[in-house]
């Protein structure tokens, strides 16, 4: 049997849809990011960091190779110290090593010549790379003459900690056939993980932003891109195992977050260890 309900129920039903329709609304628009705010405010403490990676492989029988290439770095230190990918900085070379294991053993790739552009300088000032958190996947470069004035830069202390469904950007620089423009990349805290270590799963690929930092909509600083790679667990190179490898590192390869106040221990670490060397 059929029972229509009051009109006045009906209304109030509607009125209450309506009502949560309107505040989820605000809501959303409350948490879209200010793209060009984020742009103005964060890009002046990315740099391009300009350098010739030397590539050997023993085993293929061919003699070393060289490439200028260039990453975006985030300088994290106001006298020149700048964080970027371990990663990038390798060329990819670190991803080949670990699934050929063992003999991926003679496989070098070594960046010299290294340079940091800051803002629209082409030529760049000169910089050494001092200190590399494998695992981590970070690696720290000092500009050897930043001069006297302060570089602008991400401060890691001012930090946030990410929520799971939040909405994340990052700001990064295209190439230099674009002019090394800076631009925002969406999107929204998918998940998180405790193993290897905690580290929290964008819930869509955000672009190559290894090495970055990631933010809230607000601008708070949440942590940084980085990859994480299983070693080879086989005493030899096995074809096989490696498309097996490939498939299970795709997530890794669009990035993971490293939370920031991990990006700030270990960026102590690497300076201290620096200091003493």
């Amino acid at each position: 049997m059929h029972v229509r309900l009051p009109i006045g129920r009906h209304r109030s039903r509607l009125a209450a849809f309506v009502a949560a329709v309107f505040a989820a609304t605000l809501t959303a628009r409350a948490a879209a990011p200010d793209v060009q705010k984020l742009i103005k405010e964060k890009s002046p403490a990315l740099v391009t960091i300009k350098f010739v990676l030397k590539v050997s492989m023993p085993m293929m029988g061919g003699e070393e190779q060289e490439s200028e290439t260039e990453i975006t770095g985030v300088v994290v230190d106001p006298k020149g110290v700048v964080l970027c990918s371990n990663t990038q900085l390798a060329g990819f070379v670190g991803l080949m090593k670990k699934i050929m294991g063992p003999m991926g053993g003679q496989i070098t790739a070594t960046p010299t010549d290294l340079k940091v552009l800051i803002g629209d300088d082409a030529e760049g000032k000169d910089a050494e790379l001092v200190a590399r958190d494998t695992e981590l996947d970070l690696a720290w470069v000092r500009i050897k003459e930043p001069g006297d004035k302060p570089l602008e830069h991400l401060d890691l202390k001012k930090s946030a900690t990410a929520e799971v469904g939040q909405p994340i950007v990052v700001v990064r620089r295209l190439g230099k056939y674009f002019a090394r423009n800076a631009v925002i990349s969406e999107s929204r805290i998918g998940g998180s993980t405790s193993k290897p270590r905690q580290l929290f799963v964008p819930g869509s690929a955000i672009g190559m932003t290894l090495g970055l930092p990631v933010f809230a909509a607000d601008g708070d600083f949440l942590g940084v891109m980085i990859s994480q790679v299983p070693e080879s667990e086989d005493g030899e190179f096995n074809p096989m195992a490696m498309m097996g490898m490939i498939s299970e590192m795709q997530d890794s390869m669009t990035g993971l977050i490293l939370p920031a106040s991990e990006v700030a221990k270990a960026t102590a670490r690497a300076l201290e260890s620096a200091g003493k060397k």
